[in-house]
């Protein structure tokens, strides 16, 4: 019973704003766009704001763990290899997904493979222990319901360049910092945390 509530006050306290400020950014990192893919896409329900955002006509979803009930089309893939043609969608979402991969450097270089034209990115940076615990305790809650695996694996900065980098992408476009949460959850989450960016193919 205490587990149903919390995982309730949750889903209304944090989910929902979460939801509609992460497709804000991302939206705002994307401009327009006919079609979107989002990878790691979960309950489907931030492609589904950001395709009405920028006017896709045509979303759809990918993820490792395909949940009933889902806003969007979803197919299930491996984690690595994206099952669409090159430049398939003008825009691929990646929404606090790089940080659960087991190879980020491989899904963000898949990812501007499918995109024609920009792959809009929300995740975290880290700077140091202290934030990246922050960042592992939020994770462990925020994904404690669909029982997403939490590896706690965090950007500084400079390592999230390198792998934009790496992907064969540049970075066009940074939102940071980036309020995602309410009070008093947005003292403990902090906006320096959070960052949407939008990776152009170089």
């Amino acid at each position: 019973m205490l587990k149903s509530a919390l995982f309730g006050y949750h889903h209304r306290a944090i989910h929902v704003p979460r939801v509609g400020r992460v497709a804000g950014a991302l939206g705002r990192a994307i401009g327009s766009a006919a079609s979107v893919l989002d990878v790691g896409c979960g309950d489907g329900t931030v492609a589904r704001d950001v395709a009405a955002r920028v006017g896709a006509g045509r979303v759809a979803g990918v993820d490792v763990k395909v949940r009933v009930g889902a806003a969007i089309e979803v197919t299930a893939y491996d984690g690595l290899r994206l099952p669409f043609e090159d430049d398939a969608f003008e825009a691929v979402l990646i929404a606090d997904v790089l940080h659960h991969c087991v190879e980020p450097l491989a899904v963000l270089r898949e990812a501007l493979r499918v995109a024609s034209r920009v792959v809009a990115v929300k995740d975290h940076f880290r700077f140091g222990p202290v934030s990246n615990g922050i960042l592992y305790a939020m994770d462990r809650v925020g994904n404690a319901a669909p029982g997403v695996d939490v590896p706690g694996t965090y950007f500084s900065p400079s390592e999230w360049t390198a792998i934009v980098h790496d992907a064969g992408g540049h970075v066009a476009r940074l939102e940071w910092p980036l309020q995602i949460h309410d009070y008093p959850w947005r003292l403990v989450t902090g906006d320096q945390l959070q960052f949407a960016a939008a990776v152009e193919p170089r």
